[in-house]
């Protein structure tokens, strides 16, 4: 009895400690750039990709033009400025600029073997460019796909721990209620999971975190509050059904229009996202780079 007793005791001192160290995570902001210009073609940024360890930016605008730039930053990685180093088109599968309901490029992300995927609305599809400025090729389509709405299309790209790319779209594909995550494997796609919209909430980018959780950037506008953001983190694991746990939620207009977002660790080992605004190209909005430490503890 004395033993049972014993063991008892052992046994709920470690559960109370398992309690006590359970960490949560959370997301804190550690830098801005205003970088407005009053540049023809600059602006309505949609998608974004780090690089060079946190010195340059890739940005993808809605009307299919990218831009690169320089992120100038101190001895601690904080952001002090930014300039455009490069500009150019994305181009279409014959190596031209894309026109009419083909330019609505969302969202973009960069595999292990340095290919560049992009996502397109109106015209739904992903196109693999090798290189940025190269000739696209298309990616084969989810019958799903054909279900989207014009406006509300694969609105973000992750490449996952084992290369494989995700795709999902803005909102749900017609006649279904939850918004599907898409997976490319031997050139085939599949639905993994399904996720509830809350809130009114509709997916801007996705990003695929070291441990393999997928965090999703979220946004939401209404006329009376302007814009809200939301990230959220959720399992890819087919057989994992815990609820996505939300990391952060903006208050009304704290932030502008987020849609594009990327990961990066600092030279210090630190977790930190990037994300950037889309403008629309509306004279009240501005186009913002954020950048926040995302923490687990």
């Amino acid at each position: 009895m004395k033993n049972l007793v014993f063991i008892l005791i052992i046994l709920f001192g470690a559960i109370s400690t398992l309690k006590a160290d359970v960490k949560k995570w959370k997301l804190e902001q550690v830098g801005f750039l205003n970088i407005d210009r009053n540049e023809k073609d600059y602006g309505g940024f949609s998608g974004l990709l780090i690089k060079n360890a946190g010195t340059e930016a890739l940005v993808v605008t809605d009307k299919s033009f990218f831009f690169v730039l320089e992120l100038r930053r101190d001895d601690n990685d904080f952001l002090t400025g930014y300039s455009i180093i490069k500009k150019g088109r994305i181009l279409s599968s014959k190596g031209e600029h894309l026109n009419g309901r083909n330019t609505d490029s969302e969202s973009i992300a960069k595999d292990a073997n340095n290919n560049y995927y992009i996502s397109f609305e109106s015209n739904h599809r992903i196109m693999l460019h090798t290189e940025i400025e190269s000739k696209g090729i298309f990616v084969p389509k989810h019958p799903m796909f054909r279900k989207l709405s014009v406006n509300k299309g694969i609105e973000a790209l992750a490449i996952d721990n084992e290369n494989r790319l995700i795709a999902i779209p803005e909102k749900p594909p017609l006649g279904i209620s939850d918004i599907p995550i898409f997976r490319l494997q031997n050139n085939k796609w599949e639905i993994i999971k399904y996720v509830k919209i809350e809130d009114n909430f509709l997916v801007t980018d996705a990003e695929i975190l070291p441990m393999g959780l997928l965090l999703i950037l979220e946004r939401k506008f209404s006329w009376t509050q302007g814009f809200k953001t939301r990230f959220r983190l959720i399992s890819l694991d087919k057989f994992d059904n815990t609820e996505p746990i939300i990391v952060f939620t903006s208050t009304a207009n704290q932030f502008d229009n987020l849609e594009g977002m990327t990961f990066w660790k600092d030279k210090k080992g630190k977790m930190r996202i990037l994300t950037v605004s889309d403008d629309n190209f509306h004279p009240l909005q501005q186009s913002e780079i954020r950048e926040f430490f995302l923490k687990y503890e």
